[in-house]
C-alpha cells in the first residue's frame, strides 16, 4: 500500500522522506518558529511537524503529578492563528506541513487547515477516541509505536486495515535519547513482513547512524526533532538535532538509500567484466591439474572452467596447459 503526503506519493522503494520534528521547538515565538521552518528547508527536511492541543484537553489539570507536565505544554501551547502563519510559511518553502493532534478539538482544527496527513504519537496508539476521530477524517495516517507491546501494535493495525486506512508504522522506541543497543532497528523489517505498509522510523538517537541503517533496512519516513538551536529554552532543545547535524542527515540517509539497493544476490557487469582476472580456468602441469588465472573459458569457451574438474578424470590424456572440453587421446 502507497503513502501519501499531499502530492507525494511514497512507495517502499521511494528515497528518503524527512519530517523535521519541531514539535514544541517554536517556544510559541512566531520569530523562532519561522526561522525554525526556513533552517529546516535548508537543512534538507520534506515536512515539518509539530504538535497540536489544548492543554486541558488531555491532561488532568487537577492532578498535582502531571502539574509540570501541563504547565509546560500550556506554555508552548499554539493557537490557530500561529498554527497558520508556520503553515503558511512552511508551503510557501515547498514543505509538507503537518501536527500530532493530542485531543478532539486540535484535529477539528488541523482539519480547518486542511493538513495533508496526521501524526498519532506513540502514546496514543491504544487511545481509541483519539484514533477514531482521527479515522474519521479520512486522511493518510502516521503512527509511532514507541512504549507499545507487540499485542497493542497488532491491535492498532488490525484496527487500520479493519477501517481501509492509508497508514504508515514508524518504528520508534520511546527514550530520549535511545541507547544505540536499544535501538532494535530489526522491527522495520518485520513491519514490511507482516504488513503491506510503507514504513518509516522515528528516531530518539543521538545522532544520525541509526536513521541511515534504518533506510539501508527498508525504511523510507524519517523523523527527527529538529532546533534551530539546541541551547534555547525548552524541554525539547537538547535532544534535537541542529541544522547542521540535521544536513548531515539528510546526505547520510541519501547515501544509504543509494546503498541499499533491490532484494536478492544481484550481479553488476561491472563485476563480471572482471571474471577473466579473477576467476580461474583448469590447467594442466606436470599431469596434475591446477586450477590458475587467468580464466581462460571467459574468452574460450572450450576451456574448463575451476568448477568442471569431475569432468577431467585422467589428466594424462590432455596436453600441458589449458585443458579443453575436446581431449586429446594418446
Amino acid at each position: 500500500m502507497d503513502f501519501h503526503i499531499g502530492k507525494k506519493t511514497l512507495t517502499r522503494n521511494s528515497e528518503p522522506y524527512l519530517i523535521a520534528e519541531i514539535g514544541l521547538n517554536h517556544n510559541a515565538d512566531i520569530e523562532i518558529g519561522k526561522r525554525t521552518i526556513d533552517k529546516a528547508k535548508e537543512s534538507g527536511a520534506h515536512a515539518v511537524k509539530f504538535q497540536t492541543y489544548r492543554t486541558e484537553e488531555f491532561i488532568d489539570s487537577k492532578n498535582p503529578d502531571v502539574k509540570f507536565l501541563f504547565d509546560i505544554f500550556k506554555q508552548y501551547e499554539l493557537n490557530e492563528t500561529l498554527h497558520r502563519e508556520f503553515q503558511k510559511t512552511a508551503l510557501d518553502l515547498g514543505l509538507d506541513f503537518f501536527s500530532t493532534p493530542l485531543c478532539n478539538s486540535a484535529v477539528d482544527l488541523l482539519c480547518d487547515l486542511d493538513v495533508p496527513v496526521f501524526k498519532i504519537a506513540s502514546g496514543d496508539i491504544v487511545n481509541l477516541p483519539l484514533l477514531d476521530k482521527v479515522i474519521q477524517t479520512g486522511k493518510p495516517i502516521l503512527v509511532s509505536t514507541g512504549a507499545a507491546l507487540p499485542e497493542e501494535v497488532t491491535r492498532a493495525i488490525s484496527k487500520f486495515q479493519k477501517e481501509n486506512v492509508e497508514t504508515c508504522i514508524l518504528h520508534c522506541v520511546s527514550m530520549y535519547p535511545t541507547p544505540l543497543e536499544k535501538v532494535n532497528l530489526q522491527s522495520i523489517p518485520f513491519y514490511l513482513d507482516t504488513t503491506n505498509y510503507v514504513v518509516g522510523f522515528s528516531d530518539h538517537t543521538g545522532g544520525t547512524i541509526a536513521s541511515a541503517v534504518a533506510i539501508g533496512l527498508g525504511a523510507v519516513i524519517i523523523e527527527k526533532h529538529f532546533t534551530l538551536d539546541r541551547s534555547l529554552d525548552g524541554p525539547d532543545h537538547t535532544i534535537s538535532m541542529d541544522p547542521e547535524s540535521f544536513r548531515k542527515l539528510a546526505e547520510e540517509t541519501k547515501q544509504s538509500f543509494l546503498m541499499r539497493g533491490v532484494y536478492g544476490k544481484n550481479t553488476h557487469a561491472e563485476e563480471t567484466n572482471g571474471w577473466f582476472y579473477g576467476r580461474r580456468s583448469l590447467y594442466k602441469q606436470n599431469n596434475s591439474v591446477l586450477s590458475l588465472r587467468p580464466a581462460l573459458h571467459t574468452k574460450d569457451k572450450t576451456v574448463l572452467d575451476s568448477w568442471s574438474l569431475d569432468l577431467v578424470g585422467d589428466p594424462s590424456r590432455f596436453p600441458e596447459g589449458p585443458i579443453r572440453l575436446a581431449p586429446i587421446t594418446k
